[in-house]
């Protein structure tokens, strides 16, 4: 743990567009209760969030050398702003965690939906120092040597199926989480087109291997948890320097793509013929010249371009505030790790 300074300047960012314009009202309530509380403790609180995206990242880099935490009110696309913001850097990052997915939050066991009570951790975490050091996958563009793309993921890289339905529940109108990835779930399963894939990746064995694939499916994951509470990498570790490669091995029927998706929410598909699942270093993802051209890439649930990518861990690269219990219990776990 880190010991950070009682006088504290925590900035957040929230996303009043989120969920049809109810953003606003959460992100409201976390900067009262943030500031009403931690002005008792002697920190102060600033609002950096701007007219957009790319308004509230821009605020974030001006003024990051004059903060000391960073406050993201959200869902997973939020973690993302805040991942890209604070990555590589001794600044820790806390999550509101309001958003409509909020994968990222479930997997660390921090409080979903519960804007006081998360606000409560993050004040008591700033507090005590309570912080723990995580994974990020990193994507690059592999045609440019990052020119194109350059961005950190906390929790999946969406390169199918997945990232089409990623895709349409951000656009749905329903009114929460689950449903919309269910529903957009259940419309990409009945209209389900196979990818094609160039993969070149490298393992914990040596050299690397190559090889041509052709599927609906094919996701690198960092953390266990996807579309608002799919838990489709049971056996990530934010702290191993690894990923997990999800893909199909072949293209399923219907029945047989909604049963997968529904044994998935249990992480039960993991070992089912269906699914294959390797734990990588590294890989380069291009296209093949056969099957359908792959939908836009989606990490953490943020469009970010089109293949050729090469995605890679990278070690250590988020601090994270975390409640007393929690990182208590993370230290206990990884000193028991030979």
């Amino acid at each position: 743990m880190t010991l950070i300074a009682s006088r504290t300047t925590i900035a957040v960012v929230t996303n009043p567009a989120s969920d049809n314009g109810r953003g606003r009202s959460v992100g409201d309530e976390a900067l009262r209760y943030l500031r009403g509380h931690g002005s008792r403790l002697g920190f102060g609180v600033i609002d950096l969030t701007g007219e957009s995206r790319e308004d509230s990242m821009a605020n974030v880099r001006r003024d990051l050398a004059d903060i000391d935490t960073l406050v993201v009110v959200g869902g997973d696309g939020m973690v993302s702003l805040g991942v890209n913001a604070v990555a590589d850097c001794d600044i820790p990052l806390g999550i509101i965690a309001c958003g409509s997915g909020n994968d990222f939050a479930r997997g660390l066991d921090l409080p979903v939906g519960r804007i006081h009570a998360s606000a409560e951790s993050i004040l008591a975490a700033v507090a005590g120092g309570s912080t723990i050091n995580l994974d990020l996958g990193h994507v690059t563009s592999a045609d440019d040597g990052g020119e194109r793309i350059n961005t950190f993921f906390a929790g999946m890289l969406n390169c199918s199926i997945d990232a089409a339905i990623n895709d349409r529940a951000n656009h749905s109108r329903l009114p929460f989480g689950t449903l919309r990835y269910l529903e957009a779930g259940i419309w990409e399963a009945s209209h389900v087109q196979d990818y094609g894939f160039h993969v070149s990746m490298r393992t914990d064995e040596p050299g690397v291997v190559d090889f041509d694939l052709t599927t609906p499916l094919i996701a690198i994951a960092n953390a266990r948890y996807i579309g608002s509470g799919i838990e489709a990498s049971p056996d990530s570790d934010l702290t191993d320097g690894q990923l997990e490669m999800i893909w199909a091995k072949w293209h399923p029927s219907a029945p047989e793509a909604l049963r997968i998706l529904a044994k998935a929410y249990r992480g039960d598909h993991i070992g089912e013929p269906l699914i294959g699942y390797r734990r990588i270093r590294s890989i380069t993802l291009g296209e093949s010249p056969h099957g359908s051209r792959s939908p836009v890439l989606m990490a953490d649930g943020e469009r970010i371009g089109r293949l050729p990518v090469r995605v890679e861990a990278h070690r250590r690269a988020l601090k994270l505030l975390v409640p007393p219990r929690i990182a208590q219990r993370w230290a206990e776990r990884h000193s028991r790790r030979p």
